[in-house]
């Protein structure tokens, strides 16, 4: 018997543990991927080569896509071969499944308020439950590491305002940080971060001294740029990220 709780708070009752598993969303196949799921069918975006999956070492092969360049909805049809599905959730009903014949359960991603630890507890959970080892000491050792660099340039530069931003339609966008699990742990860990707001596209909005602006090829000037990279949610990725942010924290500003 296989029983499993999942980001809903739904319990899926199975007779053994599911070997075939389909991911339907491009994060969860991320994810997961990073936890150890191999999954037979995933969703992989415009691209397999993304950033949030390169990161990881997502390898396509012998994975059936589960979506297309023009549609990221999954192939229903293909879904039949799994024994199990996961979605993408925010706690109240899946994202990308309206109705599925194959048991499916939710991952909790992205959800407001959500933090990066919760998010890896939660993925390092589904796929213990699916018979995957845990992700090496090594690596949790590093993210923890990387936690407490954080931690000390925080303490070290209390002043410093964070932002993450898109640059289009000519204006810089500030996103909420509730929305952004990697943010809702830099404030945890004693960031302060800049609220969210739109400003005209010519330079840092008021207030902001470090500014991330989201890598399209628009120039930001003082900006640094961030990439789909910070949604490879993976304890080496971000141990990497962590380390060479908490680097320009309490560097020099530009």
């Amino acid at each position: 018997m296989w029983r499993y709780t999942d980001g809903r708070g739904v319990t899926v009752t199975l007779p053994r543990r599911p070997d075939r598993v389909a991911v339907v969303d491009l994060l969860a196949t991320s994810t997961l991927w990073a936890a150890g799921v191999r999954p037979v069918s995933a969703a992989m975006g415009e691209d397999p080569a993304d950033d949030c999956l390169s990161a990881v070492g997502f390898d396509p092969r012998g994975v059936t896509r589960l979506d297309t360049v023009d549609d990221p909805e999954p192939d229903p049809a293909l879904l039949l071969d799994a024994d199990l599905v996961v979605d993408r959730t925010h706690g109240a009903g899946l994202q990308r499944l309206a109705d599925c014949p194959t048991p499916a359960v939710g991952l909790t991603l992205k959800a407001p308020g959500q933090s990066l630890d919760a998010l890896l507890a939660e993925a390092g959970a589904l796929a213990a439950a699916l018979g995957c080892p845990p992700v090496p000491e090594a690596a949790r050792a590093r993210y923890r590491a990387a936690k407490w660099r954080v931690r000390e340039a925080a303490l070290w530069r209390p002043t410093r305002s964070v932002g993450f931003a898109f640059a289009r339609h000519g204006a810089l966008t500030v996103v909420d940080p509730d929305r952004y699990p990697w943010l809702v742990t830099l404030r945890e860990l004693g960031v302060r971060l800049a609220p969210p707001g739109r400003w005209p596209l010519a330079g840092k909005p008021p207030g902001v001294e470090l500014l991330y602006v989201f890598d399209e090829g628009v120039d930001v000037p003082g900006a640094q740029l961030w990439t789909d990279r910070w949604h490879a949610f993976d304890h080496a990725v971000y141990a990497d990220l962590f380390t060479a942010f908490a680097d320009m924290l309490d560097g020099d500003p530009c």
